[in-house]
Order: structure tokens, then C-alpha cells, then sequence
């Protein structure tokens, strides 16, 4: 290390004797022999403390003095003391012999101390280049040689400011208060530097709740690196929610000076939870309208955006109407908007059918941030089936022994199948059954068979022949009976047996 004065490694004590007299001088640098000069006016005297001289030393002292004056009259005599060196001295003190012949009335500054003819001022501490004045009054009441000596002494000090700086960091972290679980959640992490210490090694440590994720983490670090005092850095990152509710998100910054500070954001997770019910007729007749509606609710605690309600139209359907949804294709699309909570929304579309069946209606409704619902109802569309009984015969009128044929026709003229079909034919008494097509004759009962299914407009015909026996109008009765008709239909047919 370079050694200076503003720098020195040791304190140390200097002292070197100033002697002077009224009648002595020195021009230049003092030395420890003063030589002796005419006597002028005034003189003086300079030391150079501690060497002696001005290399290495730090303190001058210069002394001036009348070269003669008269006995009994006042007169004085002064130091003056300078600091040669950039450096502050400590503990200057100037000290002050004189001989006996001389009464000191004053001084300036007083001296500190004053013992056996030896006066002691404490000038205390000197900046770099300050010089301060010692003023020294008195008389000699005698003729004779007034002998005053000074010498110095000082503490030399080596100052170096040490800076005491604080390490201190903080951390904020942003993040908005409410988001939908779809949305991403911009997050923001600032660090800064609030001490007067540079920081190193600074570090976060993000650690993030249940039911959110970053990429796919469940916790993220950043690498700060260093801070200047007032210095910070951001970081910025999206969450993603997995769950609704409540999420206090932590993170803490630390650094190698061993300084830390945690920080933490809310945000409250919200979500639409779409329900749908589907209501519609049970069973409609062919070619009437029917009605199918769909309720869509939000049970979520946001409103579902965009909310949308999608019916399959089954094959065999027609739509009649369907407010203010839009048919295209096989389907109707009506587009609800925002649904809110507890504010439902019912749409209706009307349908019909020329054909009988089951026919499904499937909806689905799905809006932002909410989960697709579906739901389905069906209705049965039916036809009406319309039985029609057709009887003759052939010929009319029939001589006794001779045969007539009945023809018996049974028709399904409506839009729907029937069941369980069949006619019972009872022969008069003035006939007797011979032969039927189909069927069993007992007696003068003809039983034709059962027709399990009867189609729309299907047919089945029967021929029953039956022989005159007895002159007379002859009556034959003809009963029909199906599931759908309520109680049997009956006809006769009129033949005359001569």
C-alpha cells in the first residue's frame, strides 16, 4: 500500500524543541543549533516538527518576537502552528518555556496548563493545511536577555471511512382478483433492492397453490442474479386454473447476504356450470304439431358467454317452427348469449310427422369457460288406424240347393297399423256353410283368422259359400274386432233364399 499522509499506519508522538530569543533569528529551517544574527527590530523562529525539516514532517511551527524591547513595558510574542499534510492531526499541543525574567500577563487562546515556567495549550485537532495563532503577552522588569522556548507535539492518525451499507430486499407480486377457470392469470413478480447493499445470488422461489399450474409446474424458480440498492427486475408468467375458488399464491425472494422477503396475491376462481332439461310430448298423432322445449340454467357462479343450444332434428321431421333458432341442415342452433345465474332460458320448437315412430331429441348447450351438457326426451308419433268392414254376396238370390258366395273384405284405411284383427261370420239359418277359404267353419259359425298386424291401407280378403236350405230373407251377421277398436263392429248382409 502506497504510504501517505492521509493514510499512515501508526499513530505516533512527535516533540522538537523551538528555542528563540529576543535578539536571535533564523532565516530558512530551524536546526537544533541556532545561529546567532544582528539583532533586528523583530525575529523569528521556525521548526519543522517531527524531523526538523519539511520532508517528513507534518507540523510547522513559526515564532515571532520583538528582537528587543524596554524593561517594564508590555510587549508580546506569537506562535503560529499549521498542519503541512492533507491530513488530519490529532492532539496538537504547543508548549511554552521562558525564563524567569519575564511575567506573563495574558495569553491567547489561555493556556491549558501552566507548571514550573511551563505554559501548555491544547489546540486539539487540525484540518489538512489549518494554521492556528498562539499570542503570548508579558514585560520583564529587568535588563537583561528574555529566553523563551516552544516545541510541539501531535498524534499523526490514519482515517479511512468505512462505509456500513444495509442489505435489505422486497418483493411484490400482482395478480388480477377474479378470473374465469378458462382464462389464464397473468402474474407479475418485482423484486427490488431497498437496502444500500448490493445483493447477489437473488433468487424466487415461486410456489403456487392447489389448482394452479404454469406450464404445466406446479412450482417456478427465476435467477435474479445481482441487485444494485434501488435496482429491480420483473418477471411475468400466466397460471392456468384447474379448480374454482379461492387461490392464495406465495413466492420468496432470498439472496447470499441472507436477506428475504415473501409476497402473495389472491385470486378467487370463478366458473358457469351449464344445466339443460328437455321436456316433450309423449305421444303425438301423425301429422299433428307437437312442441319439444329446452331450459338451459347457469348453477355456476359467472355468467356462461356465448352460450349456445344445439337440437339434433331426427329423420322423419318436420320443423313446423323453432323461434328464434336457426334450422340448417338436420339441426337448430338458437344462440342464447350470456346465461347468468338464476335467470334460465327456454326455447321451443315445433315438429310433425307423416310417419309413426319414436323419434329422440338430443341438445346439447355449451358456453365460454362452461362444460358442454346434453340432454334428450322423446315423443312417439302414432298413426290412427281406421278399419273398414266389406261384405257381398253372390248371387242374391240364391234358389233352395243352390250356393251363394259371401266375400268378405277388411281394409286398414287409416295412417297407423292395427292388431289382432278378425271377423266372426254367422250364417242364417236359411244357409248353410260349405267351404271358407281360410278359417273354420262350426255349426253355422265361420271363424276367419287373426290378422296379428294390419298395416295402413292393407287388405285381407275371405270367401266363405253357403247353400240355400230354407226359402226366406236370410240375415247373415258379420262381427269385426281389432285392438284398436273399443267394442267389435257388426254388419249383415241380406240374401234371399227361394
Amino acid at each position: 500500500m502506497k504510504l501517505n499522509l492521509n493514510k499512515i499506519a501508526a499513530v505516533m508522538s512527535c516533540a522538537v524543541l523551538l528555542a528563540g530569543c529576543a535578539q536571535q533569528q533564523q532565516q530558512g529551517k530551524y536546526t537544533a543549533k541556532p545561529a546567532a544574527t544582528a539583532a533586528p527590530k523583530t525575529g523569528s523562529a521556525t521548526a519543522y516538527f517531527p524531523s526538523g525539516k519539511v520532508e517528513g514532517s507534518g507540523l510547522l511551527i513559526e515564532k515571532s518576537a520583538p528582537a528587543e524591547v524596554l524593561a517594564g513595558q508590555p510587549f508580546e510574542y506569537t506562535y503560529k502552528v499549521c498542519n503541512l499534510t492533507e491530513a488530519t492531526l490529532e492532539n496538537v499541543t504547543v508548549s511554552d518555556r521562558v525564563s524567569s525574567n519575564f511575567a506573563t500577563t495574558d495569553s491567547e487562546p489561555k493556556a491549558a496548563a501552566t507548571k514550573d515556567g511551563i505554559a501548555t495549550w491544547t489546540l486539539g485537532t487540525f484540518a489538512p493545511k489549518e494554521c492556528k495563532m498562539i499570542t503570548v503577552k508579558g514585560a520583564s522588569p529587568d535588563e537583561g536577555v528574555v529566553t523563551t522556548c516552544g516545541w510541539a507535539t501531535y498524534n499523526p492518525i490514519a482515517c479511512q471511512d468505512i462505509r456500513v451499507v444495509k442489505a435489505n430486499i422486497q418483493l411484490t407480486k400482482t395478480e388480477p382478483a377474479d378470473v374465469l377457470i378458462c382464462d389464464p392469470i397473468p402474474t407479475t413478480l418485482t423484486v427490488k433492492n431497498t437496502g444500500s447493499s448490493a445483493l447477489s445470488g437473488v433468487q424466487i422461489a415461486d410456489t403456487l397453490p392447489t389448482g394452479l399450474t404454469a406450464d404445466g409446474k406446479s412450482s417456478l424458480t427465476f435467477d435474479v442474479g445481482n441487485l444494485a440498492p434501488g435496482e429491480s427486475k420483473e418477471f411475468k408468467y400466466n397460471a392456468a386454473a384447474t379448480a374454482t375458488g379461492k387461490l392464495v399464491n406465495n413466492a420468496k425472494v432470498t439472496s447470499t447476504q441472507g436477506v428475504s422477503a415473501e409476497a402473495s396475491a389472491t385470486t378467487t376462481i370463478h366458473q358457469p356450470v351449464l344445466a339443460i332439461t328437455c321436456k316433450a310430448t309423449d305421444q303425438q298423432f301423425m301429422g299433428r304439431k307437437f312442441d319439444v322445449s329446452y331450459t338451459v340454467s347457469n348453477t355456476g357462479d359467472a355468467p356462461a358467454a356465448d352460450t349456445k343450444l344445439e337440437v339434433a332434428v331426427p329423420a322423419g321431421l318436420e320443423v313446423v317452427s323453432a323461434g328464434s333458432g336457426q334450422v340448417s341442415g338436420s339441426k337448430i342452433v338458437w344462440d342464447l348469449g350470456s346465461v347468468i345465474t338464476s335467470a334460465p332460458q327456454t326455447v321451443t320448437a315445433t315438429f310433425t310427422s307423416s310417419t309413426g315412430g319414436t323419434f329422440a331429441f338430443a341438445g346439447t348447450a355449451k358456453g365460454a369457460c362452461a362444460t358442454q351438457v346434453s340432454t334428450s326426451c322423446e315423443t312417439k308419433v302414432v298413426g290412427i288406424p281406421a278399419i273398414l268392414l266389406e261384405k257381398a254376396d253372390d248371387p242374391d238370390p240364391v234358389a233352395i240347393g243352390d250356393s251363394t258366395t259371401y266375400t268378405v273384405k277388411v281394409t286398414n284405411q287409416g295412417s297407423a297399423e292395427d292388431h289382432n284383427v278378425q271377423v266372426v261370420v254367422t250364417i242364417a239359418p236359411e244357409l248353410v256353410p260349405v267351404s271358407s277359404s281360410e278359417g273354420t267353419i262350426s255349426g253355422q259359425t265361420v271363424t276367419l283368422p287373426v290378422v296379428p298386424n294390419l298395416a295402413a291401407k292393407q287388405a285381407v280378403t275371405y270367401k266363405i259359400v253357403a247353400k240355400g236350405v230354407t226359402a226366406g230373407d236370410a240375415h247373415t251377421k258379420f262381427t269385426l274386432s281389432s285392438d284398436m277398436l273399443t267394442s267389435p263392429i257388426t254388419a249383415e248382409e241380406s240374401t234371399h233364399v227361394y
